[in-house]
């Protein structure tokens, strides 16, 4: 169970002047006011468990709702956005987490402008996040790209959106007729043979067919 209350002595306000002392007051008095909006407990672990950054931006946008006259119909629609990309930055974070840009250039020993190219060339998987891209870690090694992940990502055709990529990556196919079945990302992990890439560059073509004709 998580206290709710904070110990003075955890809060480092000793070296405040009166001038952050008050803001950090107006600060207090803000997230008070935002309080009735996570009582239910599902609610408050939802945004406890979300980095500062990101907590920060549902806090805004929760004041937001709070503070703005518009149809309760937007609303439920502002909040179910808000719920679903929350929700998927949490399935993001089961699939092995993510990196960002900085680390993915590091992994590929490439420019920052070199990792940005290959997200506009469709070989990699991007996703934007409170205005910075995140990169999901499944898609690298320790020492590189996931072997013929590359081969796989350049057969999608272009303008498909990465969401839609992802979701087929994740889902569970039988390649060999055999009953098992395994998301494209495992059947990579666990090296892919000739047999099995081709299947996966061929789905990879196909997939959007029907959206385009």
């Amino acid at each position: 169970m998580i206290n709710a209350t904070i110990d003075k002595d955890q809060v480092p306000t000793a070296g405040l002047n009166e001038y952050q002392l008050n803001l950090l007051k107006r600060i207090n008095n803000i997230a008070l006011g935002l309080m009735p909006e996570f009582e239910d407990k599902s609610e408050a672990m939802n945004a406890v468990s979300l980095d500062d950054k990101t907590l920060f931006q549902r806090l805004y946008t929760t004041m937001l709702e709070q503070n703005t006259r518009v149809p309760d119909s937007q609303l439920r629609k502002n909040r179910r956005r808000r719920e679903s990309l929350e929700k998927f930055y949490a399935q993001l974070q089961d699939m092995g987490g993510t990196l960002k840009v900085h680390d993915v250039a590091d992994i590929l020993g490439i420019t920052r402008q070199g990792v940005n190219a290959r997200v506009k060339k469709n070989k990699l998987l991007a996703f934007k996040q409170n205005g910075d891209f995140i990169y999901p870690r499944f898609q690298f090694t320790d020492s590189g790209m996931l072997p013929g992940l590359e081969e796989v990502m350049g057969a999608f055709k272009p303008g498909i959106h990465p969401m839609m990529i992802l979701n087929l990556l994740k889902a569970p196919i039988d390649v060999h007729g055999n009953g098992e079945r395994l998301a494209p990302i495992e059947i990579l992990k666990r090296g892919a043979d000739k047999t099995e890439m081709d299947i996966l560059i061929r789905n990879a073509k196909l997939f959007g067919s029907d959206m385009a004709s």
